[in-house]
């Protein structure tokens, strides 16, 4: 809690706002969020707004405390159970919105449904933050059908290329592989955005007006993404065809429920 505590200061002082509240959480641990969903509802807060951001990539193959792969038990379905979990905070606050933030690698790789907790194959690093991103387009997509008539509306999105501690486990053969770095200069080439301007695609989808009609949409660079693209075009923007099918989204969902059904409230 030590680094939400200093952010929570820091956004005290710069906002000149004492409301705003801390409340620990442990992705890692499907029970924390479960912990966390009951302590916010206790506290009778609304919710207008849920931005389900948090990620991580790893370079080896590690579990949460429930056994899931870590992408997949954390960059999906923590905030799969989260909204579950919140979503009688999320009816009652209508208007809603709930953003996803996923990532360009979508156009890696697709969900194994087969092996989606790496238990069968060698783990790829890649692959595996792909699927988890995957995960968090198909669970936008069908959460804003399944939530259309209920005053909350759903999307996902790619924040663009942002050093953050999430890439603390690259190697340098992966850093050099990426070409993030400009080799002549040592900074980051132009395509990199600083975190304000990482962040400002999740500020847009949660109070675009624009967006109101297009609930599910994934969003890049403060608009609409151009959809599916073609595999050769440039790893800079769009999704795989992968990302948008919808059997794959209703399965995905099952799955998932599956998965976190003990933690839910009863």
């Amino acid at each position: 809690m030590v680094k939400g505590k200093k952010a929570l200061e820091d956004l005290r002082q710069s906002t000149k706002n004492n409301q705003i509240e801390l409340i620990e959480l442990h992705l890692d641990s499907l029970e924390s969020v479960r912990l966390f969903a009951e302590e916010y509802i206790k506290r009778n807060l609304s919710l207008n707004i849920l931005i389900c951001n948090a990620g991580v990539l790893t370079s080896t193959r590690k579990l949460t405390k429930d056994g899931f792969e870590y992408n997949w038990g954390i960059n999906h379905l923590a905030h799969f159970l989260l909204v579950q979990l919140l979503l009688p905070v999320l009816k009652k606050s209508q208007p809603s919105r709930i953003i996803v933030v996923s990532s360009l690698a979508n156009r890696r790789a697709g969900i194994n449904f087969d092996d989606w907790n790496w238990e069968k194959r060698p783990f790829d690093m890649w692959h595996a933050y792909a699927q988890g991103k995957v995960a968090n387009i198909l669970f936008a997509k069908q959460a804003s059908q399944l939530y259309a008539d209920q005053g909350i509306k759903v999307y996902s999105l790619h924040p663009g290329t942002v050093f953050t501690d999430i890439q603390k486990e690259l190697s340098q053969e992966e850093w050099d592989k990426l070409g993030w770095i400009d080799k002549e200069t040592g900074k980051p080439v132009e395509r990199i955005k600083t975190t304000e301007q990482g962040a400002s695609t999740s500020v847009w989808a949660a109070l675009a007006p624009e967006l109101e009609t297009q609930s599910g949409a994934y969003c890049e660079n403060c608009g609409i993404s151009p959809g599916v693209v073609d595999p050769s075009a440039p790893y800079i923007y769009g999704l795989a065809p992968h990302s948008v099918d919808m059997e794959s989204a209703k399965r995905l969902w099952k799955l998932s429920e599956n998965l976190v059904e003990k933690f839910l409230i009863k």
